[in-house]
């Protein structure tokens, strides 16, 4: 079974134009009794049908993951989960199709693996990525450890790959989500700063 990655597009500056075509583009969302959505329904339109925007070979060339489902959607932003990756090919569709109506749109995707294997952050001026960080497990353990004040360099063994004891794995567990979510809010506020001085 594939891992999943918990993702979130967040639109911090959009006109009106734009939110109207994105409202209209969430029209296309099939409603769904387990409450969840296919993220590639959004891009049904003319000739493209639902059938053919569910297939594996559509979905991986323009979503990115074989499968990318929506749990909430509003015109501030979105969020859902996806196969062993962030829907990023999705994003950059559905922003170059809103950036025609807003050119300076300015948003931020922010996504983790369950595991987590990796975590990521990108920031998009249109349809442009601005700048990302994508840091893997051992990044996540080396800035966890180095942010906790209850862990230290001796918790963790990086050539056995072991915690030192349950008691250091337990912290890390404990404090690990909080540490990845400081870091991608970190990010993107520096790199919304560099954009504000440009």
């Amino acid at each position: 079974m594939a891992n999943h990655v918990r993702f979130n597009l967040t639109f911090h500056k959009i006109n009106d134009a734009a939110k109207e075509k994105l409202n209209e583009m969430y029209q296309r969302i099939r409603s769904s009794t387990d409450g969840e959505a296919w993220f590639s329904d959004m891009f049904v339109e003319g000739d493209l049908t639902y059938e053919e925007t569910e297939q594996y070979s559509w979905t991986t060339e323009h979503i990115g993951p074989k499968w990318s489902y929506l749990e909430e959607f509003s015109e501030q932003d979105f969020y859902g989960y996806s196969a062993w990756s962030a829907p990023e090919e999705g994003v950059v569709k559905l922003l170059t199709i809103l950036s025609e109506f807003d050119p300076k749109i300015v948003s931020y995707l922010t996504y983790e693996d369950e595991g987590p294997n990796f975590y990521g952050a990108n920031v998009y001026e249109g349809n442009e990525l601005i700048d990302g960080i994508e840091e893997e497990y051992d990044e996540v353990i080396d800035r966890v450890i180095e942010d906790s004040e209850r862990l230290t360099k001796e918790s963790y063994d990086t050539d056995t790959e072991e915690w030192a004891d349950d008691e250091s794995r337990d912290i890390f567990d404990e404090e690990m989500w909080e540490v990845i979510n400081d870091a991608q809010l970190s990010f993107i506020h520096q790199t919304m700063e560099m954009l504000n001085e440009d």
